[in-house]
């Protein structure tokens, strides 16, 4: 019988995927995007729709990930997304056909769902079985350490070798990470969990209504700020030398973000949490358009950057609370919610920014929705009188 893999070899693996499948094929489109859209006519209407794309194919692909069970299947796709995120980043380099892009993207969001969903899955059953579940943060640092490399890489490239050149150049890192990736994960002493049996939440309960929708305009500040931050900063001549660093600078503030919101959830309570984060989120959003400079575009960044994945990671972690007996199927339909957000947030964004020319309406459609989060967010509190329980959930 093979020796167990080192602790730190399994987190290398899992940092390395989330790197790859978020960072790289997830999000180097963000800093490509003004040169592509130049190069190419593409329009903000065009980029909406292909982050729209690349959303539907996470949503599709959570859901699906959702629903595996056995290590062994789970480790098979894995490594499938793995070398799909690779190809379709590297694909994106020999065409300028939005319709080849978009399916491109598609791809590319499955595979993001590999690594976020399952990847984390297989992750956190070695982690518990080591009795280590607290290094799931460290995992989670991958999304941000993959937005700091190609928003640095691509920074140094892309004005010397052009757009389609520099995702060959980002493909080749992720053809590394996808190696590293496959070699060290593994499913050995895993096993299927027994399925549950109990009772789930009841979805139509008022407070579990407003943490959907609240989450749903989450989703939408996310795909928005992420898609159009970039683009937006390149067309105003006070942000655009400060656009690319704003981006690497956003990536520092994610990579610690989820340990963070989780220390804030613990000492405040998650309702507090994340309202902080919301207003935090919606002020960084807004902040290069509301105050146009170099200081404002990197500050917003960083604040933006430190929000959105943590936000993902306490109301996930709601599901555990509000749904103790049947985690699986509160988590399963906040992904619904968060991913109809995506898709349909960058989709109308792009379009009111393209018909209206009004590049900057991006960014403060990204802040209206994270405000929009704290108005169904406060629908979701539990009354003064009355603690959170199984027959009325709600935030403390």
């Amino acid at each position: 019988m093979s020796q167990p893999l080192p602790t730190w070899k399994l987190l290398v693996a899992s940092i390395s995927s989330l790197v790859l499948t978020m960072g790289i094929a997830r999000f180097a489109l963000t800093p490509l995007l003004p040169a592509m859209q130049t190069a190419t006519g593409l329009g903000d209407d065009g980029a909406g729709f292909l982050a729209a794309f690349n959303y539907a194919g996470y949503l599709s692909g959570a859901l699906f990930a959702s629903r595996l069970r056995n290590p062994t299947v789970k480790l098979r796709y894995f490594r499938l997304g793995m070398i799909f995120a690779f190809l379709t980043t590297a694909l994106m380099a020999f065409t300028d056909n939005i319709v080849i892009w978009s399916a491109l993207r598609y791809f590319s969001g499955l595979t993001s769902a590999a690594g976020m969903v399952i990847g984390t899955s297989l992750m956190l059953d070695h982690l518990k079985q080591r009795h280590r579940p607290d290094y799931i943060g460290i995992h989670f640092s991958g999304v941000g350490l993959g937005v700091i490399l190609s928003g640095t890489v691509l920074t140094l490239v892309e004005p010397m070798m052009g757009w389609a050149n520099s995702w060959l150049v980002i493909g080749g890192f992720g053809l590394v990470l996808a190696l590293i990736s496959i070699l060290w994960t593994t499913a050995d002493g895993l096993h299927t969990p027994e399925a549950a049996h109990a009772n789930a939440v009841k979805l139509r309960q008022k407070q579990i209504v407003n943490l959907l929708i609240s989450y749903g305009f989450a989703g939408a500040c996310f795909s928005i700020g992420t898609t159009f931050i970039i683009s937006i900063m390149a067309e105003n001549p006070a942000l655009a030398d400060s656009r690319n660093f704003a981006w690497v600078l956003l990536g520092v503030a994610l990579a610690p973000s989820c340990y963070f919101w989780m220390k804030v959830a613990s000492r405040l309570g998650d309702f507090k949490a994340l309202l902080l984060a919301y207003l935090v989120q919606a002020l960084g959003c807004a902040l290069p358009v509301l105050a146009p400079s170099p200081a404002s575009a990197l500050i917003g960044g960083f604040m933006f950057g430190a929000c959105f994945m943590g936000i993902v990671t306490v109301v996930l972690a709601l599901g555990g609370k509000l749904s103790p007996h049947n985690p699986s199927a509160l988590i399963g339909i906040l992904v619904v919610s968060y991913g109809v957000g995506q898709i349909v947030g960058p989709i109308l964004a792009g379009i009111a920014m393209e018909y209206l020319h009004f590049s900057a309406l991006g960014l403060w459609s990204a802040a209206v929705c994270s405000l929009l989060s704290i108005v169904f967010l406060l629908g979701t509190r539990c009354a003064k009188d009355r603690p959170c329980d199984d027959a009325k959930p709600c935030l403390s």
